[in-house]
């Protein structure tokens, strides 16, 4: 292998391995400032639209522990009084779907009694629940409990609304006689999810611990979701306290992702729910597009600024190192051939070459010194 090649080797070696770490850590920069700035992000837009959520479903609690507190006096349970309070309540908060009042028919004096007022397609209706309401989730779960709770989501209107309720049990003289309950209807809150797109391609939705998806922008999603066992990486995450962040599997995607999980205080255990999030999801390969863009032109910047470094070193090889060695085995030759012409010393040549040079002219004004007797026909 020729020196020059050896010399080109070499200095690729030298300047392209640098360049390649230099590449691959001012790559591993820019995508920990971008990561950095994408988590500061998504905490702020978690927490943002976590006050927001949390406005949304604080109303229908605040809206039933007063009806309790009100049915809880130790004036007399009063059927058109109690109807009364349920209607101004219900006109009181236009931003609730229903609200009802229902009594367990063999612990006070009006028997099965339950009247229930909602809005349906703008039109409020008022009737008595027709069926057996002690066994249904909102009725027995408070009254088992002796606490409020959120009831589970469900589709109401012949399963077109989803709706989700609060219920909150009636103690009259210590024991609990009955249930108030408040329906919120989701349709806006869907609705606002779906319009939800934080940095332009994320996802907004609520799940619980124990594997339900409260609301989502995809309703499908809300139906396949049943069980944390199919919520993964999410469902380890919501066993942290506070805010978390991580790189994931989104569960409803599929996809690799960026997820921000921010608990939703109005939700909580302590709160009659179970222990709901939100949770922002960011697909990866849409987020770090901008990295993915500046590494390439970052490729095509150092493969530039490598060939032209590797040219520029290369050249100057040539003309400081390759070219002078060459002249000079071209001069030996002709000495071998008999020409004894002695080119012009070079001073721009390194002072090794040029102590080179001069010894092989030394050498070829010897050579030329012995062969002319033998030329001229003289006898030593």
């Amino acid at each position: 292998m020729s020196l020059r090649k050896r010399i080109q080797i070499l200095l690729a070696f030298l300047v392209g391995l640098p360049l390649l770490l230099l590449l691959f850590e001012s790559y591993q920069a820019g995508r920990k400032t971008l990561v950095k700035q994408m988590k500061q992000g998504a905490l702020q837009i978690a927490q943002l639209h976590t006050a927001e959520i949390d406005l949304t479903f604080a109303p229908a609690r605040i809206i039933t522990e007063g009806l309790v507190h009100a049915l809880e006096t130790d004036s007399p349970l009063d059927p058109a009084s109690i109807s009364s309070l349920l209607r101004r309540t219900f006109h009181d908060y236009p931003e609730i779907y229903g609200a009802a009042i229902a009594f367990d028919p063999a612990l006070t004096n009006l028997g099965r009694f339950a009247p229930y007022i909602f809005r349906q397609k703008n039109v409020e209706s008022e009737i008595t629940l027709p069926y057996e309401y002690t066994s249904r989730d909102w009725y027995e779960l408070p009254v088992k409990s002796g606490s409020g709770k959120w009831i589970k989501p469900y589709f109401g209107e012949g399963g077109k609304a989803l709706m989700v309720t609060y219920a909150a049990p009636i103690r009259r003289k210590g024991r609990v006689v009955g249930v108030a309950a408040v329906d919120l209807a989701l349709d806006s809150l869907l609705n606002h999810l779906r319009l939800l797109k934080p940095g332009g391609d994320g996802t907004v939705y609520l799940v619980s611990r124990t594997g339900h998806i409260l609301a989502h922008p995809d309703r499908k999603a809300i139906a396949d979701m049943t069980g944390s066992d199919t919520f993964g990486e999410l469902a380890v995450l919501m066993k942290r306290s506070g805010v978390d962040t991580v790189e994931m599997l989104d569960p409803v995607s599929h996809k690799k992702s960026w997820v921000v999980e921010t608990p939703i205080s109005s939700l909580s255990t302590a709160r009659g729910g179970e222990d709901w999030s939100l949770i922002v999801s960011w697909p990866l390969d849409k987020r770090l597009a901008p990295l993915t863009g500046m590494g390439r032109r970052m490729l095509v910047l150092y493969l530039f600024l490598g060939g032209a470094a590797l040219w520029f070193l290369n050249r100057t090889f040539d003309d400081n190192i390759t070219c002078p060695l060459r002249k000079l085995a071209k001069q030996a030759r002709n000495y071998a051939e008999g020409d004894f012409t002695q080119p012009p010393a070079s001073l721009n040549d390194a002072i090794e070459l040029r102590e080179l040079g001069n010894a092989l002219n030394t050498l070829g004004a010897a050579l030329k010194k012995n062969t002319n007797p033998v030329i001229n026909g003289d006898s030593p």
